[in-house]
């Protein structure tokens, strides 16, 4: 059982480390957009005049709620709980999924927006490949968890035993136990 209690205490160091580079980098990333359309007197008044220091404010507060509901995904899961796991796979499973789905529909995206970003001023081309770079480690963090979560045998074994025990038991198990 401690071999599985690395990985899961594994993919929870890595989680928190994934989701603080993806907040940061998506609260960047939304700041020069906003502070860009602020730029434009239509899309200010569209934008009800958000600015950078409000939309880095913003991602901070909602960056650290749901910090906060994954951290009780995260602790479930190194308590071996089998509804976590199955609330990780569903996350991960949509995460790979989409972010598969924007790599593909990148470029035509990035044309599709050409016309937008030439009414604002700036250089754009580097937010379509943050972006990318975002959705590859998406699908890399992602799918090393899928696998971890669904294909490693002993991963799932752990979880099956502790539902066996739990629905025979009426109580759950923990990894203080």
């Amino acid at each position: 059982m401690d071999a599985v209690h690395a990985l899961l205490r594994r993919i929870r160091d890595w989680f928190l480390v994934w989701f603080v580079a993806e907040a940061a980098v998506g609260t960047v990333a939304a700041a020069y957009v906003l502070d860009g359309m602020g730029r434009h007197p239509l899309l200010r008044y569209a934008t009800g005049g958000a600015g950078a220091a409000g939309t880095v404010l913003a991602g901070i507060i909602v960056s650290l709620a749901l910090l906060l509901l994954a951290w009780v995904v995260l602790e479930a899961l190194l308590d071996v709980q089998p509804w976590a796991r199955m609330v990780m796979l569903v996350i991960g499973w949509i995460t790979v999924l989409s972010a598969a789905f924007n790599l593909l529909t990148l470029p035509a995206s990035a044309a599709l927006l050409g016309s937008l970003v030439g009414l604002m001023d700036g250089d754009w081309s580097w937010l379509f490949a943050v972006s990318a770079i975002a959705r590859l480690a998406d699908l890399a963090f992602w799918s090393w968890v899928i696998y971890v979560l669904q294909v490693n045998p002993a991963v799932r074994g752990a979880f099956l035993h502790s539902a066996c025990l739990s629905a025979g038991s009426g109580t759950s198990t923990s990894r203080w136990s």
